[in-house]
C-alpha cells in the first residue's frame, strides 16, 4: 500500500508540473498574441525551465527575440526548437531571416548558402511557405542568382496569384535576366494589384 502511495504522488506530481508548464505556455501565448513580447519571454522561460523539451515555447520565445531585434538569442532558440522538433518548418524559415538580418549584407557567399539552406528545408517541410520561397528569393537575388530567384516569385505567384509584392520582384528579376517584355507584364500586374512601387518602372522601361 505504501509503494503504490509513492507511485502515485509521483504520477500526480508529474502531471502537476506539466500542467504549471503549460500554464506558463498559455499565459506566454496571450501576451504574444497582444503584442508584449518583452513581458511574454520570461513566460515562455518559465515553461521551458519546467519542461525543457518543449519545442513550442523555445518556438515562441524564439518569435519574441526576433521581434525585439535580439537574433542572436532568437537563432538559438530556434535552433533549439529544430533540435527538438526536426519537422518545426517555420523554424527554419524564421531562423533563416534572423541569420539574415544579424549579418546585415555583411556575410559572406557560404554564410548566406547557409541562409538558403534554411529556406529550402522549411520548403521541403512545407512546400506551400510562401514565406519561405520569399525570403529565399530575396537571398538569391542578392547573391545575384536572379534565375533562382526568379523561381522563387514564380511559386509564390502560383501559390498567391493576388501577391502583389511577388509579381513585383518577380518583375525585377526578369528585367535583370534581360526579359523586358515579361517584366514589364509583371511590373503592370502588381500595379494592378496594389503595390505602387511598380509604377517607376513602369513608366521608365515600359511602353
Amino acid at each position: 500500500m505504501k509503494q503504490l502511495l509513492i507511485i502515485l504522488s509521483l504520477f500526480i506530481g508529474i502531471y502537476l508540473h506539466g500542467q504549471t508548464a503549460e500554464a506558463s505556455f498559455k499565459k506566454g501565448v496571450l501576451k504574444y498574441n497582444t503584442k508584449d513580447y518583452k513581458g511574454a519571454i520570461p513566460d515562455f522561460t518559465k515553461t521551458i525551465s519546467l519542461n525543457p523539451k518543449h519545442a513550442g515555447a523555445y518556438y515562441y520565445r524564439a518569435s519574441c527575440k526576433q521581434r525585439t531585434e535580439d537574433y542572436k538569442g532568437a537563432i538559438e532558440d530556434y535552433s533549439k526548437a529544430i533540435k527538438i522538433k526536426p519537422t518545426y518548418a517555420d523554424a527554419y524559415t524564421n531562423r533563416g531571416h534572423c541569420k539574415f538580418n544579424l549579418l546585415n549584407y555583411r556575410g559572406t557567399a557560404e554564410d548566406y548558402k547557409a541562409i538558403i539552406a534554411d529556406y529550402s528545408k522549411a520548403i521541403e517541410l512545407n512546400p506551400k511557405d510562401t514565406l519561405a520561397y520569399l525570403h529565399r528569393g530575396d537571398t538569391r537575388e542578392y547573391l545575384k542568382d536572379y534565375a533562382g530567384a526568379l523561381f522563387d516569385y514564380t511559386k509564390i505567384c502560383d501559390l498567391t496569384p493576388a501577391n502583389a509584392e511577388a509579381y513585383y520582384y518577380k518583375g525585377n528579376c526578369e528585367n535583370k535576366l534581360g526579359d523586358k517584355e515579361s517584366a514589364c507584364a509583371d511590373w503592370k500586374k502588381a500595379r494592378e494589384l496594389g503595390d505602387m512601387r511598380a509604377y517607376q518602372y513602369i513608366s521608365t522601361n515600359c511602353n
